[in-house]
C-alpha cells in the first residue's frame, strides 16, 4: 500500500527482485523444486482418497438400494408399477455347473433394467440379451476359454449338464473378476429359464432403486420396503449395505493431512536453509543497496517478491504431477469438483509454506545495516565455540566448517533425517506384518483348505450328500504328500434379525476342538449354556444396532427360524476362519451342536471346511492333486495359503509401497537441501580455499577437509534418525502387531537391509558432492580464485 505524499517504488523494487532472480539461478532451482515437491505429496495425497471415493460412489449410484428375494414373476410386475421405484430389475440365479474343459459356468437370468442396475458388475458391451430358449449372451472371457471367437449372431457350445447343445450369441458381456474365479458367466433367456429343470417360479430376485434416493435417508426406505414386503406376504427384503456405506461416506483424508504435514515441514526447512544462505551470500548487496537510500521496507519486499515468484513457478507442475498421478492410477475416479478443490488447496498450502519459510531470511536482509555489510564480508559466518591452540587438520578444519552455522547445519540434518526416520517406521512395520505369518492365522493346521462353495444353500447341499464325505477324504489322502485330513468347521449359513435391524453370515458349530478358542476370543458375556444360546462377533454387533449380551435374536438356518439368545460377544478378528482373500465367509456366529441338529435333523455331516496338512517338500504334486479332485466337484472349492501370501504382498505392495515411495520422496527434501548448501559453501569459500592452498594446503587435503564437512552432515542424519525412528518404530510396530495378530506382541525386527541402503545413499551422496566441488574448483587457477569476488 501506498500511503499519500509516499513514494511509489514498486517499479523499482519490481526491478531489483528481477535481477536478483536472474543472478539466482542455482538457488531459484532449489527453491522450485522443493515447492513443486511438496506440492506434488500434497497433491497426490489429497486426490488418491477422493478418486477412490469417487469409484465406489460411481459403483452404487442409480443402483439399487434393496432386493426382494424369493418373489415370483406376478411380485416382480407389482413392484414395477410402485410410483415410488425409478427402476426395478428381475434377476434369478440357476447357479454354476461344471464345464468338461475344466471350468465352471454361472447361469443367469437377468431383465434389461437389472443389466443396467448390476453395470459394475457385469456390462453387455455388445448385442442384446438372449430372448428366445436356444440363445444365450456369453462373455469374454467365455469365448477366450473356448478359443472359438464366436461374434454375434454365430453359435457356440455349451458342454455343462442343464445347458448341453448349440447356442446363437445375441450379447458378449464383460464381468469383473472371472478369470481370478475361473468362472463364465453365461445369461440365457426366460424361455430357457422356465424350462430348466431346477427352476423355482418363487426363486426370482427383485433389485429396486428409488425415485428420490438422495432425499430418503437409510431408515425411511428400510421401513418402507418391510411395509411393501409385508403388503405383498414377500418372505424377505435386505437393504445393500454398499449402496449407503459408498453413496453417504465421508472421504477420509487423515493421511492426506498427515503427508501433508510431512510434506509442509520438510519444505518449510529446505526453504527456509536456501533463503537463508542466499540473503547471507548477499549481505554486501543489500548494504549497498540500503547505503544509497533503500528501506528495510524496500528490502523485505525485494526478497518477499523473490519468494512468491519461485512459489507460483513450482506450485503448477507439482499439482499437474499429483493431479496426474491420481488419473494414471484410477481414471475412474476422476471428478472435476474435488480434483479443482484439491488443486486449489494445494496452492495454498504451499504458498503459506513458502510465506512462513522466508519470514526469518527476510528479516535477516531486513535488519542489515551498511556498517554490518562491510564488516561481514562473504565466508565470515560467526563460529561459535572458538578455541585456542586447536590443533589444525583436514578433519578438525572438516568439523569446524560443519559447525559455523549451527542453524543451517541442524536444518540439513532435520532434513535428510525426516525421510530416514519415516522409511524406518514403515520397514519395520513390514516386517513386522510379514504376509507369511498373516496368510498363517488362517491356516495353523496345513496348507491347504477344501471347503463347500456352492451357489445352493448350504443346508440343501449337505441334505442331498454332503461331499466332504468319507470317500473324499480316502481321495485325498491317497494324493502323494497329503498327511492327513482335519475338519476344521461345521457350519450353515444364517440370517439374524431384531425388530429393527438384520444381518446375515456364517453360524459355525461349537465343538470340543474350537471351544477353547472361542473361549478365549470371548470379549463379555458367557458361553452358551443351552442349545438356544448363540455368541455373536463383534463386527456384527453394530449391524443389530449395538446389540449387547442377553438380548434375544430371530435365527434362521435355511427355511427354519429360531429365537435365541446372545449369551455373549466374540472377537472376530481373534476368530476369523474365513476362504478367499477377502475371506467373507468367517464365522459370524457360533451355536451348540444341539441348535444345528434339531434344525435340520436330515443332515448327517454339517462339514463346512477341511485342513489338508502334507509334506512341505511336495507342495507341487499336493496342490496339482487337489485341484484335480476339486475340479471334479461343482460345489466344492480349493484355497490355498500360497494364495493367500501373495494377496497380502499384493496389499502391502500397495499399502507400505506408497508409503516407503513417500518417505523417499520427503527425503529428497534433505537431498535438495544438501546439495544447495555445498554449492553454496562452494561459492562462498572459493576464495578461503584457495587462500589456504597458496599457504601449503594440498589438493588432497582440501578435499579430505570436505568430505569430512560432509560426512558429518550424513552422520549425525543417520544419527538422529536411529535415536528418534528405533522407539518410534517399536511402539508403532506393537499396536500393529495387536492388531494383526489378534492381540499378540512378535518381536520388533530392524530393517536392516532398507536402513542399509538408506546409510549407503546418504554416505555415498556426500562423498560424491564432496570430490566433485574439489575437482570443479580445481579447474581455476589460484590467482583467479583469490581474485574471485562475490
Amino acid at each position: 500500500m501506498i500511503w499519500p505524499f509516499e513514494n511509489d517504488t514498486d517499479a523499482i523494487v519490481k526491478k531489483l527482485a528481477k535481477k536478483s532472480l536472474a543472478s539466482e539461478k542455482r538457488r531459484n532451482l532449489m527453491v522450485v523444486a522443493a515447492v513443486a515437491l511438496a506440492a506434488f505429496l500434497i497433491c497426490f495425497a489429497a486426490v488418491i482418497p477422493v478418486s477412490i471415493a469417487q469409484i465406489q460412489r460411481n459403483q452404487v449410484a442409480d443402483t439399487y438400494e434393496a432386493v426382494f428375494t424369493g418373489v415370483d414373476a406376478s411380485d416382480t410386475a407389482a413392484l414395477k408399477k410402485r410410483p415410488e421405484f425409478a427402476r426395478v430389475g428381475e434377476y434369478y440365479l440357476l447357479g454354476e455347473e461344471h464345464s468338461r474343459q475344466g471350468y465352471n459356468v454361472s447361469y443367469v437370468y437377468c431383465d434389461s433394467e437389472m443389466m443396467y442396475i448390476a453395470r459394475s458388475q457385469m456390462e453387455l458391451i455388445k448385442g442384446r440379451l438372449p430372448e428366445l430358449a436356444n440363445e444365450v449372451a456369453v462373455s469374454e472371457y467365455f469365448l477366450s476359454a473356448y478359443d472359438t471367437g464366436a461374434e454375434i449372431g454365430e453359435t457356440v457350445r455349451l458342454d455343462t449338464e442343464s445347458f448341453h447343445g448349440d447356442y446363437t450369441v445375441t450379447g458378449i458381456l464383460e464381468s469383473e473378476g472371472e478369470q481370478e474365479a475361473n468362472t463364465c458367466v453365461a445369461v440365457v433367456s426366460k424361455t430357457a429359464l422356465a424350462q430348466h429343470p431346477g427352476f423355482d417360479p418363487s426363486g426370482y430376485r427383485a433389485y429396486v432403486h428409488f425415485q428420490n434416493d438422495r432425499q430418503l435417508g437409510e431408515e425411511t426406505m428400510t421401513a418402507h420396503c418391510r411395509e411393501i414386503a409385508a403388503q405383498y406376504g414377500l418372505p424377505h427384503v435386505a437393504m445393500n449395505s454398499n449402496y449407503f456405506a459408498y453413496h453417504s461416506r465421508p472421504i477420509d483424508f487423515v493421511p492426506t493431512f498427515g503427508i501433508a504435514a510431512l510434506a509442509l515441514f520438510g519444505g518449510y526447512v529446505v526453504i527456509q536453509s536456501i533463503f537463508r544462505i542466499s540473503v547471507h551470500d548477499k549481505i554486501q548487496s543489500y548494504g549497498q543497496l540500503r547505503t544509497i537510500g533503500a528501506t528495510a521496507k524496500q528490502i523485505r519486499r525485494i526478497v518477499k517478491r523473490e519468494s512468491r515468484r519461485l512459489c507460483c513457478i513450482g506450485i503448477l507442475p507439482g499439482v499437474l504431477l499429483g493431479a496426474g498421478g491420481g488419473l494414471l492410477l484410477f481414471p475412474k475416479g476422476f471428478h472435476v469438483g474435488w480434483y479443482g478443490l484439491a488443486a486449489l488447496l494445494t496452492a495454498v498450502a504451499c504458498w503459506f509454506m513458502v510465506s512462513i519459510s522466508v519470514l526469518r531470511p527476510v528479516k535477516i536482509a531486513a535488519n542489515i545495516s551498511p556498517l554490518q555489510a562491510v564488516r561481514l564480508s562473504v565466508g565470515q559466518e560467526t563460529v561459535h565455540g572458538r578455541k585456542k591452540h586447536r590443533k589444525l587438520s583436514p578433519l578438525s578444519m572438516g568439523f569446524a566448517n560443519f559447525q559455523r552455522d549451527r542453524k543451517r547445519s541442524v536444518s540439513i540434518v532435520a532434513s535428510l533425517s525426516l525421510g530416514g526416520i519415516l522409511l524406518l517406521v514403515v520397514s519395520s512395520i513390514v516386517l513386522t506384518r510379514s504376509p507369511g505369518q498373516i496368510a498363517r492365522l488362517l491356516f495353523p493346521d496345513g496348507d491347504y483348505k477344501i471347503y463347500l462353495s456352492s451357489e445352493q444353500p448350504e443346508e440343501e447341499v449337505m441334505a442331498a450328500g454332503n461331499p466332504l464325505n468319507e470317500e473324499l477324504r480316502k481321495q485325498i489322502l491317497s494324493v502323494d504328500g497329503v498327511r492327513s485330513v482335519l475338519a476344521t468347521r461345521r457350519s450353515l449359513h444364517g440370517k439374524f434379525r431384531t425388530s429393527a435391524d438384520d444381518g446375515a453370515g456364517m453360524c459355525d458349530m461349537l465343538t470340543d476342538e474350537n471351544r477353547l478358542d472361542v473361549e478365549a476370543a470371548l470379549v463379555s458375556g458367557i458361553m452358551p449354556e443351552d442349545s438356544r444360546s448363540v455368541l455373536l462377533g463383534t463386527n456384527y454387533q453394530k449391524a443389530l444396532g449395538d446389540i449387547e449380551a442377553g438380548e434375544d435374536i430371530c435365527l434362521s438356518l435355511g427355511r427354519k427360524t429360531v429365537t435365541v439368545t446372545i449369551s455373549g460377544l466374540f472377537d472376530a478378528e481373534k476368530m476369523a476362519n474365513g476362504h478367499g482373500a477377502l475371506t467373507m465367509d468367517s464365522a459370524a456366529l457360533f451355536a451348540p451342536e444341539e441348535l444345528f441338529l434339531d434344525l435340520h435333523p436330515e443332515i448327517d455331516s454339517f462339514d463346512y471346511s477341511w485342513s489338508i496338512v502334507s509334506a512341505p517338500e511336495k507342495s507341487e504334486s499336493v496342490e496339482s492333486g487337489l485341484k484335480e479332485i476339486v475340479s471334479g466337484h461343482s460345489n466344492l472349492g480349493l484355497d490355498t495359503l500360497a494364495a493367500h501370501i501373495e494377496y497380502e504382498k499384493m496389499q502391502s505392495s500397495i499399502i507400505f509401497g506408497s508409503m516407503q515411495a513417500v518417505s523417499c520422496l520427503i527425503f529428497l527434501f534433505g537431498v535438495v537441501n544438501l546439495i544447495n548448501t555445498t554449492l553454496s559453501n562452494q561459492m562462498s569459500r572459493k576464495r578461503e580455499s584457495s587462500i589456504l592452498r597458496s599457504i601449503g594446503l594440498t589438493g588432497k587435503q582440501l578435499c579430505q577437509m570436505n568430505i569430512a564437512e560432509g560426512m558429518c552432515y550424513a552422520f549425525f542424519a543417520a544419527l538422529a534418525t536411529v535415536i528418534v525412528g528405533v522407539p518410534v518404530s517399536v511402539v508403532i510396530c506393537m499396536e500393529v502387531s495387536k492388531k494383526s495378530f489378534a492381540g499378540k506382541i512378535v518381536p520388533y525386527r530392524f530393517p536392516f537391509l532398507e536402513m542399509g541402503l538408506f546409510i549407503l545413499v546418504l554416505f555415498g551422496m556426500e562423498l560424491i558432492l564432496s570430490v566433485w566441488t574439489v575437482r570443479r574448483q580445481k579447474k581455476q587457477s589460484l590467482a583467479e580464485q583469490i581474485s574471485f569476488n562475490i
